[in-house]
């Protein structure tokens, strides 16, 4: 007889999600992001085997499991993890700091792969540049998500990188910010988006650094130093 998927499973899922992502956000490591989406694709098995509602109606989830799928069962993915400029001659305004990067005719051979349904939610939940499109808004809307969905569902964690996402959830909600983001990111005084991303983004590396010289960390949430 089948073991059945408990209450426990789930939290075990959950904490490895936030454990996931919290990694992948200061990884330069291109295969960080897959356990990100391993785990996704998990989470979603253990909560409607357990009763727990599922998260078919969410795009950023269908996303998910078709590029999770793809790269599994097809091919690689050939993502590369980078960072809008901390520091900048050339004012750049956005939702998010990083971007997660696949090429376009990757995500080309990924839809044509995959159901309409799982198409349409591609086009959603990421943002299309000219030669890449950016998979991470659709990773952080999911976990915004999940988080809230854990707190519906009494499934919420005590593990530090899940704390850290709580406290910007809590923070935002302070200050009435939106948790959902639309991605993407804009040069209001001008200039070619896709070649900025060609010649004006920086690696995983260089931000962790800088972010280190310039901000202080507390519980998830970064400071200004005031000093450049």
């Amino acid at each position: 007889m089948a073991r059945l998927v408990t209450k426990d499973d789930c939290l075990a899922e959950i904490k490895r999600f936030f454990k996931y992502y919290m990694a992948y956000c200061q990884s330069p490591d291109p295969d960080a992001v897959r356990e990100v989406l391993a785990s996704t694709y998990s989470i979603n098995d253990k909560v409607r085997k357990a009763g727990y509602p599922s998260f078919f109606d969410s795009d950023e989830f269908l996303a998910i499991k078709v590029i999770r799928n793809y790269a599994i069962h097809q091919a690689e993915i050939y993502n590369s993890a980078k960072a809008l400029p901390l520091i900048s001659e050339v004012p750049v305004e956005a939702d998010l700091c990083i971007l997660c990067l696949i090429p376009q005719d990757v995500i080309e051979a990924i839809c044509e792969n995959t159901n309409p349904e799982g198409r349409v939610a591609i086009k959603k939940s990421c943002v299309y540049y000219k030669n890449h499109v950016d998979i991470y808004p659709c990773i952080f809307n999911f976990g915004v998500q999940l988080f809230l969905y854990t707190e519906r569902n009494n499934l919420d964690v005590s593990t530090s990188e899940y704390l850290d996402f709580k406290n910007s959830i809590e923070f935002e909600r302070k200050h009435n910010y939106p948790h959902h983001v639309k991605g993407g990111f804009r040069l209001p005084h001008g200039g070619d988006i896709n070649e900025f991303i060609e010649s004006g983004l920086h690696s995983i590396e260089k931000r962790n650094e800088l972010q280190g010289l310039l901000y202080t960390e507390k519980e998830g949430m970064f400071t200004f130093k005031g000093v450049i």
